[in-house]
């Protein structure tokens, strides 16, 4: 029993894990006027000035970045398939931010 427990436990998180690398997050400096987006076949959810896909293409981070400020607004951090943004890419990101 205790065996099967300790593989439902890794099996778990090695599902968080690959959710994690799959799906992106990020933090609005403005809460979202929308609750949901369709950007690039990702489903966006946001809830006040935070969103999450749990799927997105595999792009390099600034585009993706741009894509979802072009849509969202100005953003705070951003983390994309397990990649964080740095300040530099966030300041580049913010050059497309919907006003």
């Amino acid at each position: 029993m205790r065996l099967f427990v300790a593989a439902l436990v890794a099996a778990s998180a090695m599902s968080s894990a690959a959710l994690a690398a799959e799906g992106a997050v990020l933090k609005l400096k403005a809460p979202s006027k929308a609750p949901t987006l369709i950007l690039d076949g990702a489903a966006w959810r946001c809830t006040g000035d935070v969103c999450a896909a749990p799927a997105v293409k595999s792009l390099p981070i600034g585009r993706a970045c741009r894509k979802v400020a072009a849509e969202l607004g100005a953003i705070t951090t951003f983390n994309y398939r397990g990649e964080e943004l740095d300040a530099a890419g966030l300041a580049d990101c913010n050059t497309a931010a919907k006003s």
